[in-house]
C-alpha cells in the first residue's frame, strides 16, 4: 500500500507539473502580445508625430515662399533700380493676365512644370531665405510662386499669388509634376490692384 501511494503521489506531482507548464506557456504568448502591440502603438505614434511634423514644415515653407512674392511684387518693376525686383521672373512682362471666369494660370500643370500657363512667373524661393547660418539643413525642393493678374467681376486687376512649399521628404514625376511622396501644401493671396 505504500507503494500504491507514493506511484499515486508520483503520477499527481507530474500532472501538476504539465499543467503549470501549460499555464506559464500560456502567459508567455500573452505577454508576448501585449509587449508587440505595445510597440507597435509607438511606432505608430512616433509615424503620426514624423507626418505632422513634415506637413508643418511644407506649411512653413509655402508661407515663406509667398511672402517672399508678396514683397517683391511690392517693389517696382524696374530691375536695374536699387530696390526693384532684382533677378526675379516677377516682373510685369512674365505676368499673365487673367480675364474674370477664364482657367487660371495656377491651376494648370503646365505652369509648375514649366512648360506654359503662368510658367514664366514661377519664382523659387531663394534658399538664403529659408536656411539658417546654424544648419546645413536644406529642403530637398525649394518652395516656390507664381504670380498673376486676373481681372475681377467689378472690372478692377488683382495679382493672384500661389505658393507652394514642400516636405523635405517630397518626390514628383517630372514629366507630369504629380505628387509621388511626401506632402506639399498650396497657398494663395489676392492683392486688390486699384
Amino acid at each position: 500500500m505504500n507503494s500504491h501511494s507514493s506511484s499515486s503521489r508520483d503520477s499527481w506531482h507530474a500532472r501538476q507539473a504539465g499543467v503549470s507548464l501549460i499555464i506559464v506557456l500560456i502567459m508567455l504568448v500573452i505577454i508576448g502580445l501585449t509587449s508587440a502591440a505595445a510597440i507597435r502603438n509607438a511606432t505608430s505614434g512616433e509615424k503620426v508625430t514624423n507626418n505632422i511634423r513634415l506637413q508643418n514644415l511644407a506649411q512653413q515653407y509655402a508661407e515663406a515662399a509667398l511672402r517672399y512674392c508678396e514683397a517683391e511684387l511690392a517693389k517696382p518693376d524696374d530691375v536695374a533700380a536699387p530696390a526693384g525686383r532684382l533677378g526675379t521672373p516677377l516682373v510685369e512682362a512674365n505676368i499673365i493676365t487673367v480675364a474674370a471666369g477664364a482657367a487660371t494660370g495656377w491651376e494648370q500643370t503646365a505652369t509648375w512644370i514649366g512648360t506654359g500657363g503662368a510658367s514664366a512667373s514661377k519664382t523659387p524661393l531663394p534658399q538664403l531665405q529659408i536656411k539658417s547660418s546654424d544648419s546645413s539643413f536644406k529642403p530637398s525642393k525649394l518652395p516656390e510662386c507664381v504670380a498673376e493678374k486676373q481681372t475681377m467681376a467689378d472690372g478692377n486687376l488683382a495679382y493672384v499669388i500661389t505658393a507652394r512649399g514642400f516636405s523635405p521628404d517630397y518626390t514628383f514625376d517630372s514629366t507630369t509634376g504629380k505628387t509621388t511622396g511626401g506632402s506639399v501644401v498650396w497657398l494663395q493671396s489676392t492683392i486688390n490692384l486699384q
